[in-house]
Order: C-alpha cells, then sequence, then structure tokens
C-alpha cells in the first residue's frame, strides 16, 4: 500500500491533530518496509503514539500561553495600572478562554480514552457505549479510569432496558444475544434519539 493512503487511514483513526503529515510519512517508513502492508497492529501503534504526541504539543503549548499570559499580567498590574486598565481585562478575558480550552481539551481527551476501550472490553454494542460516553457527564475531577467506572454500568443499565435482563453487554459471553447486526444499531439509534439527551462538551 503507498505511503499516502497509509497516511490518510491513520489521520481519519487519529481525528485532529497538529503533528505532521511529513512526521507521520517518516514514521511509515521506518516502520513499515516497502513491500510489507499495515496491519490493524501497526495502526494502533502509530495512532497512540500520534495521540501522544499531540498531547505534548497540545500541552507545552498550553503551558507557554499561561506562562506568556501571567508574566504579562503581573507586568501590568505592577507599572500604569489606570493606563493598562483595559489592557488588562482583555489579558484576564483571554486566560478565561484558556481555562475554558484546557477544561474542554481534558474533557474531550477522557471521552477519546474511554471509547478507544470499547474494543478491549469487547463492547457488544459500540454505538451504544461511544454515544454514551459522548453524553455523559464528566466531574472537573475525572480520570480515564473513574470515567470508565461510570460508563460500564450505564452502558449495561441501558442496554438491558432497551433488550431485556437477557442482554450481553460484553462479547465473548457462552449466550450471545440471538438479534445482532444493523436492526440493533438502528434501535439503539432511534432510542437515544426520542432521549433526547443533551450532549456535554
Amino acid at each position: 500500500m503507498e505511503t499516502e493512503k497509509i497516511l490518510s487511514q491513520i489521520k481519519a483513526k487519529v481525528g485532529q491533530t497538529d503533528v505532521s503529515d511529513q512526521s507521520i510519512s517518516d514514521y511509515i517508513k521506518l516502520h513499515l518496509s516497502d513491500d510489507a502492508e499495515p496491519d490493524e497492529a501497526f495502526y494502533d501503534k502509530a495512532v497512540k503514539l500520534i495521540k501522544s504526541f499531540q498531547g505534548n504539543i497540545s500541552n507545552f503549548a498550553a503551558t507557554t500561553v499561561k506562562k506568556q499570559i501571567e508574566a504579562k499580567m503581573s507586568e501590568l498590574k505592577n507599572s500604569q495600572p489606570q493606563q493598562d486598565a483595559e489592557l488588562l481585562k482583555r489579558l484576564e478575558a483571554l486566560e478565561q478562554a484558556y481555562e475554558r480550552e484546557r477544561k474542554l481539551n481534558k474533557v474531550n481527551s477522557l471521552r477519546n480514552e474511554v471509547k478507544s476501550k470499547a474494543d478491549a472490553l469487547k463492547v457488544a454494542r459500540k454505538s451504544l457505549w461511544e454515544d454514551i460516553v459522548s453524553t455523559i457527564d464528566i466531574p472537573e475531577d475525572a480520570t480515564a479510569e473513574s470515567l470508565l467506572e461510570t460508563v460500564k454500568p450505564t452502558y449495561e443499565a441501558k442496554l438491558r432496558s432497551y433488550l431485556g435482563d437477557g442482554a450481553v453487554p460484553y462479547q465473548g459471553n457462552p449466550n450471545p444475544p440471538k438479534n445482532d447486526g444493523g436492526k440493533l444499531d438502528e434501535f439503539f439509534a432511534k432510542k437515544l434519539g426520542q432521549a433526547n439527551v443533551p450532549k456535554k462538551e
């Protein structure tokens, strides 16, 4: 498979990222010979690595911006307070915006991390799992572990409310549900649409 096609598939799996196409292409060429075809293990490893790089980039950028804002605010507070009052207000607004963005990034990162647990847990209804992760309320002090412990019982209860007590929330059970496939996915989508649950940012 051509490097450009592999690059395109990796970017689709990663989503929005500041890691350059050139860096991803270099990774592909370094870890995959010309005549080899990438498997799921290759994609999983690449996606995890790029997401880790993205986290480091975001953290560095956010930390740098925050330090610059704090330094400028300290400078303004100690000199010419009347003349710089308007600028100070703008900087305070910028700092508040930064804090909101930081919280939003944390929430999105937690949601993505818990969504990615679906395969390891062998979640039977991945679309329902992802919908619950996308809409569930996340406390400020939440971690991926605590969010996962909240999502699991919510997902299990929601699945049983749709299919009854015999519903199997995870694959590998000796008595899997008989009615499988796209019809159930449509059923879940319809139910969630009727529930009209607002998504949390």
